[in-house]
């Protein structure tokens, strides 16, 4: 069967609906559409004239399979397709903005036939009587169709905007790091503004209301860029616009982008707060430029890049002392030394960072971001819970902050509720079908302490894809091949690890690892023991 039902067939929009061989009739005319996308509308048949959420219909449709939000899309695109029907002005699925889908056509399943009676064509003129009235009444009394949705933002909801991948024109590698953090930091001042859920996206991510792309074209004194701002339903440009300037003016031109996206949007907003917010309070040029480098720099999590990071973001600093995300920056830089062992002071590395990422949420309380590091901080100090209230406020201010939901994913593992990471990470996974390898490390994680190997083992060999320098991934690599009983496998792992931290030690791994959970730690500690490690 295609899709499990309760009914043989359904009668909507003047077709015909057989979900058991997923088939879409209209007269002569017979669509067949994938089986996912027949579930897709047998639930919105079960929840007619509701408001249903694509989170909702993920969750019953496809579980805990992994899948982008393109998915959902793309079921809704060919079930409007089969049916003929218009997205901006739809007769069977209504898209509610930044809410979900609502079937509005009239579902009925056919009546068996009536037995042959003696009183049968009584009957039978009964129902053509009123077959008639009906008709008569849909020509009188037509259905006001819903009108086509307009740019603006109400006042309790969110406007979603996704901020494609940058391109950089000019061809020279170096430059990326430029164009990346131009990205991000559209991102981020975007999401500072009130009723706007901004997120970085995979090409594949087309779950949100706009989606904005942009091009950078960096030279030796000028920066040339252009936006496009494109309708997040169909695709339709809205607004085109370049911005071409000195490259000292840098700071200026990131608050032009934003500014024209809200004039697009028609947001009521105070334009004049968009720059700092943007930023994280720089006027500085070059302390901006430096803040991106170790951005790129800090990325891989590994020992060199970090003592890079480090002394990019103190110059950013020293350039501005009052630059919030370069605070943030070298909190988390404090705190991967300690976690990492590479502090000749351990507690004096994580009391840094604790002192950084209370300094840069002092200075701009209103970015996502600074409460992500402080529940980052948190974490590693083992106080969970306060860096779950620090996560919960990040969410706060952006509820798609995919990030802030991975670790709480991460968190509930560290605690011993590895089940409840699980449901975190895919929906952060979804949020961002992007995300780094830390994702995906966390989900293996997780299912290694529910006793799942095999799905352990292939959320860890895609975070060892890609990060391979990344000890915490292949240690649980090699926990795994040893219960797969593979002592060679697991071997193997160890010579990895060791060749990247000669004097790694797993004693003072888990001196530094925020592992609440006692049973955890044994099941860990036995499995690492058997493969080899000192």
């Amino acid at each position: 069967m295609c899709s499990a039902a309760s009914s043989d067939r359904y009668l909507v929009h003047g077709h015909t609906v057989t979900p058991a061989t997923c088939e879409i009739a209209s007269g002569d005319t017979v669509t067949r559409i994938e089986p996912k996308s027949m579930e897709v509308l047998v639930y919105l048949f079960a929840h007619q004239d509701s408001v249903v959420s694509r989170e909702q219909i993920h969750d019953a449709i496809w579980g805990d399979v992994v899948v982008g939000d393109d998915s959902l899309t793309n079921a809704i695109i060919k079930i409007r397709k089969a049916f003929g029907d218009n997205a901006r002005n739809p007769s069977v699925i209504e898209t509610i903005p930044k809410r979900g889908y609502r079937l509005i056509a009239e579902v009925t399943t056919p009546k068996p036939p009536v037995a042959k009676q003696s009183f049968g064509l009584v009957w039978v003129s009964v129902v053509l009587v009123l077959l008639l009235l009906g008709s008569v009444a849909i020509t009188l009394f037509p259905r006001t169709e819903a009108a086509a949705p307009q740019i603006k933002l109400q006042s309790d909801a969110q406007t979603r905007i996704v901020v494609s991948p940058f391109v950089n024109l000019s061809g020279d590698a170096s430059q990326d790091y430029l164009v990346r953090g131009m990205e991000q930091t559209v991102v981020t001042g975007l999401a500072a503004i009130p009723h706007v859920s901004a997120m970085q996206s995979h090409p594949r991510i087309n779950q949100a209301d706009y989606r904005l792309e942009g091009s950078v074209w960096p030279t030796e004194n000028r920066i040339l860029i252009h936006t496009r701002l494109l309708d997040g339903e169909d695709g339709t440009v809205l607004a085109i616009h370049r911005h071409d300037r000195a490259y000292s003016d840098l700071l200026t031109v990131m608050t032009e982008i934003e500014t024209t996206i809200t004039s697009d949007l028609s947001l009521v907003i105070e334009q004049a707060n968009l720059s700092a917010q943007a930023r994280g309070y720089t006027d500085s040029v070059e302390a901006f430029d430096l803040f991106l480098q170790a951005q790129a720099a800090l990325l891989p999590r590994d020992r060199s890049g970090t003592s890079l990071a480090r002394a990019l973001y103190e110059r950013a600093i020293a350039r501005d002392p009052g630059f919030a995300r370069a605070y943030g920056g070298l909190a988390l830089v404090h705190a991967a030394e300690y976690r990492n062992e590479w502090a000749e002071d351990s507690s004096l590395a994580l009391n840094r960072a604790l002192s950084m990422a209370g300094t840069a949420l002092s200075i701009q309380p209103n970015l996502p971001e600074q409460y992500w590091v402080i529940g980052y901080v948190h974490t590693q100090r083992r106080q969970l819970e306060d860096a779950e209230n620090a996560l919960h406020k990040a969410l706060a201010l952006d509820p798609s902050y995919a990030d802030a939901l991975a670790l709480l994913g991460g968190i509930r593992t560290y605690a011993g509720q590895p089940g409840k990471s699980i449901p975190l990470l895919r929906k952060a996974m979804r949020r961002n079908p992007g995300a780094g390898y830390l994702y995906f490390m966390l989900l293996g994680r997780a299912y290694y302490y529910l006793g799942d190997c095999g799905q352990a083992q292939i959320n860890l060999h895609e975070a060892a894809r890609r990060n391979p320098s990344n000890l915490e991934t292949r240690l649980y690599m090699a926990a795994c091949q040893v219960q797969f009983g593979e002592p060679d496998e697991a071997a193997w792992e160890v010579e990895e690890i060791l060749g990247q931290e000669p004097e790694f030690s797993l004693t003072g791994f888990l001196s530094t690892y925020p592992m609440e959970d006692d049973g955890q730690i044994t099941m860990l500690t036995r499995d690492l023991k058997l493969a080899g490690l000192p």
